[in-house]
């Protein structure tokens, strides 16, 4: 369990407000399984929300294809995105479905104090306090989930668990060398709003507790009763979040695009569950190369919610998305594949907030916008307490509830999302995911009457109608109830063990049914950490190193559809359309799904070009040129002369040797004639016929 300790937002400067929430599991460097407590303390009351972040770059053109199309631009498919563009022969593309925030991503939208500094409001620390829960932010807000208000979710940032805890260590580590880290925020080296940190940590000293650096690798597994300041993504007094420290390096490279306001529809499959595209904003399209993959990180609600209107999900769901009528992806020619676990077992921590009041406690009210602070931080080199975001303080506890170990660090409540009965998307389609069951209640009720006791013995008054005896404060969670913390995870969750009849994912991340699409977000953890946030991170790290490794294994594929590429090789003429791509790998896919073409050529020009052709043209020797033949093109039997069949489909053809390639392009054709007639003529035909 975990409790959060927040100023009021009121204006009365000296109450102090708790809040206390059921974290969804053990922190992923502890190896307790007992409940485990865990506080932070803000200076102001505020809410906490997932993000993801926002970038914008090039608009892919039409038929485009891409060995790595990430889903959402959150936390791990930006970390993952940025890892795979590292090859140079890994075109990689991001569709997400919102606008521009930080300024890494070009977003402008910045306080009047800021204007013209370079700097958004989600690039200041202490902004954030003032952008949750706030009808300003109404474009960055999920407007796709009808039943709950999803806050931020649009913008651009022994569990079973498949891979080793030393593993999963190397990869955070390697993550944090990317970002900064600290529990220090502003680059002065000073603490600021630090007195709820003082009135709580007296308490918690008092009950036993030490006081310790967070995060070091000799507190992460000895974390029972200890506190310390918050550590923060934030470097050099503004936000490091990936879409500043994960977006900068790959903004330069060629082989990776963003697409922004690209709304994700649905995956187009293949018969043996492969998906080969990608279908956004009612009918865009962009392809997956041969080689391909699909990472979905659109997060917990909403990687679930693209996979079911793919055709991916239970039968419940796809009967009543069939019955709705509408869903093209549901009825795509593939046919479903039934997984009966995407959207499912939603977890989130249960929370709640308490109010105190403390002679000594002096708020720090983010809502009045300090002119003092502000000032400082704008002319001090961002120090000062803008630097900082809400919470100051966190600790740590594990203990037994009514004699009995509790273990709601991974709460027993879980929802189901889903499509209802008119077709809305809904969180909480079934289940509740807050205080449902008697257990994760009780686990709430323990700790929050400890931590009332606490307070009131160092001084506090606890503000409540209902009275701050244990009884009293029972009723008063029990009556309460729970608020989203937007932790969210467990919807897609990967499980080594294939007798768990209820993962979505394998050993892999890979979708159970699907042959290249990977989990990377918190719809993979089947538990969860207090905020989840580094180890989604760390799932797009390893979700990146999974597809990279399959599109290695299959890149062998390639050579069953297409010839060896031949280098300073030009295919001149017969051209019969253009697409860009990063690479000329990918020009085999992209040809390979146009009716008619047979060869390609790739050149540098605009980044890089496929050009497509229905034969190979003059061939000639060019600088920087790639030219490739489909195998299909050149697997036609011997040309048979003098043998009558005119009619069919007729094409024009100036030689015989055209058709064949043609012919293996057309779906249903298996025979074909030349005469030389108007310019020379195919006639393309479904089966060969007794010759003349």
């Amino acid at each position: 369990m975990n409790f959060i300790l927040t100023t009021n937002r009121l204006r009365n400067r000296n109450l102090i407000k708790l809040t206390f929430s059921i974290p969804p599991t053990i922190p992923p460097h502890s190896k307790t399984s007992s409940l485990t407590n865990y506080a932070l303390v803000w200076p102001q009351s505020v809410g906490v929300c997932i993000t993801s972040f926002r970038i914008s770059k090039l608009y892919p053109p039409h038929a485009q294809a891409f060995d790595v199309v990430v889903v959402g631009s959150g936390p791990g498919g930006l970390v993952a995105a940025e890892y795979l563009s590292r090859d140079p022969n890994v075109s990689v593309l991001i569709l997400e479905a919102n606008p521009k925030s930080m300024a890494a991503t070009g977003g402008t939208d910045a306080p009047k104090y800021a204007k013209d500094s370079g700097l958004t409001k989600f690039d200041i620390p202490a902004e954030y306090d003032l952008i949750m829960y706030n009808p300003e932010n109404e474009d960055y807000r999920v407007d796709w989930i009808t039943d709950a208000c999803m806050w931020l979710g649009k913008t651009v940032g022994d569990s079973h668990w498949p891979f080793s805890a030393s593993q999963m260590n190397a990869k955070m580590d390697e993550n944090e060398e990317m970002h900064g880290h600290t529990d220090v925020p502003s680059p002065n080296g000073k603490w600021y709003s630090q007195e709820g940190y003082s009135i709580v940590s007296k308490g918690l000293l008092s009950l036993g507790y030490t006081e310790n650096t967070l995060n070091t690798p000799a507190t992460r597994n000895n974390r029972q009763q200890t506190f310390g300041h918050t550590p923060f993504t934030i470097k050099d007094g503004k936000r490091d979040s990936p879409a500043a420290a994960f977006w900068g390096p790959m903004s330069t490279r060629n082989n990776v695009q963003l697409l922004t306001e690209a709304k994700v529809d649905y995956l187009v499959r293949n018969t043996d569950g492969k998906a080969t595209g990608v279908v956004y904003n009612g009918g865009s399209q962009v392809f997956v190369s041969d080689r391909g993959a699909v990472l979905m990180a659109a997060g917990a609600l909403g990687t679930p919610k693209v996979l079911i209107q793919s055709g991916v999900g239970s039968n419940t769901q796809l009967d009543l998305l069939e019955r709705i009528g509408g869903y093209v992806g549901v009825a795509q020619n593939a046919g479903r594949i039934s997984n009966a676990n995407v959207g499912r077992n939603l977890f989130d921590a249960n929370l709640m907030y308490v109010t105190f009041s403390h002679p000594d406690m002096k708020s720090f009210v983010f809502d009045n916008r300090p002119s003092e602070a502000i000032s400082q931080y704008m002319n001090e080199s961002h120090t000062g307490a803008w630097a900082g975001a809400g919470p100051t303080l966190v600790s740590f506890e594990s203990y037994e509830v009514q004699v009995q170990p509790m273990y709601v660090i991974n709460p027993e409540s879980r929802a189901h999302p889903g499509f209802d009965t008119n077709g809305n998307w809904r969180a909480y389609n079934e289940g509740d995911a807050y205080f449902g069951t008697p257990r994760d209640l009780a686990a709430m009720q323990s700790y929050v009457q400890k931590m009332v006791r606490m307070m009131k013995d160092n001084g506090a008054t606890f503000i409540s109608e209902t009275g701050s005896d244990p009884a009293a404060v029972a009723d008063f969670v029990a009556s309460t109830g729970s608020y989203i913390s937007y932790f969210f995870g467990g919807i897609s969750y990967a499980s080594h063990d294939a007798s768990d009849m209820e993962r979505c994912a394998d050993e892999k991340l890979r979708v159970i049914g699907l042959d290249n699409v990977f989990v990377a977000d918190a719809s993979a953890m089947k538990e969860s950490t207090v905020n989840p946030y580094g180890f989604v991170m760390y799932i797009g790290r390893e979700a990146a190193d999974q597809v990279k490794a399959y599109i290695f294994s299959t890149a062998d594929k390639d050579s069953d559809t297409c010839s060896a590429l031949e280098d300073n090789v030009d295919f001149e003429g017969d051209d019969i359309g253009s697409s860009s791509s990063s690479s000329a790998a990918g020009c085999c896919s992209i040809c390979s799904n146009l009716n008619g073409c047979v060869a390609f050529t790739w050149t540098e020009h605009s980044g890089g070009t496929c050009w497509l052709k229905s034969g190979k043209g003059t061939i000639k020797t060019t600088s920087g040129a790639v030219s490739g033949v489909l195998k299909s093109a050149t697997s036609c039997a011997a040309l048979e002369d003098n043998v009558v069949e005119p009619h069919g489909v007729t094409l024009s053809a100036q030689t015989s040797d055209k058709c064949c390639s043609v012919c293996k392009a057309t779906g249903g054709c298996k025979a074909f004639t030349w005469k030389d007639e108007d310019g020379g003529t195919c006639w393309l035909k479904g089966d060969k016929e007794s010759t003349t």
